[in-house]
């Protein structure tokens, strides 16, 4: 699996990773640019889903030296002329790759259309299940609600263990994707152990290049801070409290890295992309539990049980939702009592 960044590690920092490339380039003609580019991001983009490292490497070399011909502003107009024909999967490697070279401009493209969600419970906003089917919400808070995609620089942080979260309503959410499965887990799992991924996995380290993660139930895993970032954009959460939204995309990206290893939907193997668009198109009860490393630490429920304040998470009309103190959370907002569902109590 290749583990670094879509331009390699420590590219952005390094004058947009301006690099020597092995041998003479040729110089690109005027009008030949954008279908070199195209060629180029196409064979960067198969190598990276299907795990060729050195291909990825050979294509990033001689993109840089294609950037490094035609200078940002022409490179950026290359880059923006290929968004419109992009269909999802290779609109969200644009978006990624334009973030990492130019991580202090708004230069990336909007992000690509939900994928609707399978049976078992998707429940995005904008994925196929209406927000408007659970029932009145009211809103928790009266912060600006902004993206999760930006916070992703995590630091283990032992201090304060079991603390939960003050706003779990708000503080972060699930966002037009078909993730309420792991969203409703990760929620339920801060109100229980509390909100730092320290709390909710026995032991996280961090190491030069990214994460050594175990859960609870033992399994481990190691993350980079690439993927992490990756996991940030491509959860699409928001919410109104950012270190909260921070531990959410690394639970999130924990979540995905343990569905590469386990091959999830026989299809997650294939690489991390793969492994995160499985968490985005709907999953199956309790899933997202297991994949935090939460089995032995939950049981299924009686509607009683979640209507008696124990924190759980339930599933009914298609969507997943986590129950905080007798309420379901919709989107960021408290609902009502649950309806009889697919019931679970953690412990």
């Amino acid at each position: 699996m290749w583990s670094s960044g879509v331009f390699g590690p420590g590219v952005a920092n390094a004058g947009f990773g301006r690099q020597q490339v092995r041998g003479e380039s040729t110089p690109v003609t005027p009008g030949a640019e954008v279908i070199a580019a195209k060629q180029l991001l196409s064979d960067m983009f198969d190598a990276q889903q299907t795990g060729k490292t050195q291909a990825v490497q050979d294509a990033r070399d001689k993109l840089n030296a294609l950037r490094e011909q035609l200078g940002d502003e022409k490179f950026k107009e290359v880059l923006n002329g290929l968004i419109d024909d992009a269909d999802d999967k290779y609109l969200e490697f644009l978006r990624r790759l334009l973030k990492e070279l130019y991580p202090d401009e708004d230069v990336t493209p909007p992000a690509p259309s939900p994928t609707p969600p399978r049976g078992g419970g998707g429940g995005g906003g904008g994925g196929g299940v209406s927000p408007g089917g659970f029932g009145p919400s009211e809103s928790m808070s009266n912060k600006p609600i902004t993206e999760g995609s930006k916070h992703f620089h995590y630091t283990p942080d032992k201090s304060n263990p079991g603390k939960k979260p003050e706003n779990i309503w708000s503080g972060f959410s699930q966002g037009p994707d078909g993730n309420c499965i792991t969203v409703s887990a990760i929620k339920a799992s801060m109100m229980q152990f509390g909100q730092k991924p320290t709390d909710v996995f026995k032991d996280v380290k961090e190491t030069s290049k990214g994460y050594n993660v175990t859960m609870r139930d033992g399994f481990k895993l190691s993350l980079t801070k690439d993927e992490l970032m990756q996991a940030a954009t491509h959860a699409r959460f928001q919410g109104d409290d950012p270190a909260m939204m921070t531990d959410a995309n690394f639970m999130y990206a924990a979540s995905a890295k343990r569905a590469q290893m386990e091959n999830n939907d026989g299809t997650a193997g294939r690489s991390f992309q793969a492994a995160m668009d499985s968490l985005n198109d709907g999953e199956s009860p309790r899933e997202g539990l297991d994949r935090l490393g939460l089995k032995g630490h939950y049981r299924p429920a009686t509607d009683t049980d979640l209507r008696s304040s124990k924190v759980g998470t339930v599933e009914y009309g298609g969507h997943s939702m986590a129950v905080l103190n007798g309420r379901i959370e919709l989107w960021g907002k408290r609902g009502g009592v649950p309806q009889s569902g697919i019931a679970t109590v953690l412990f």
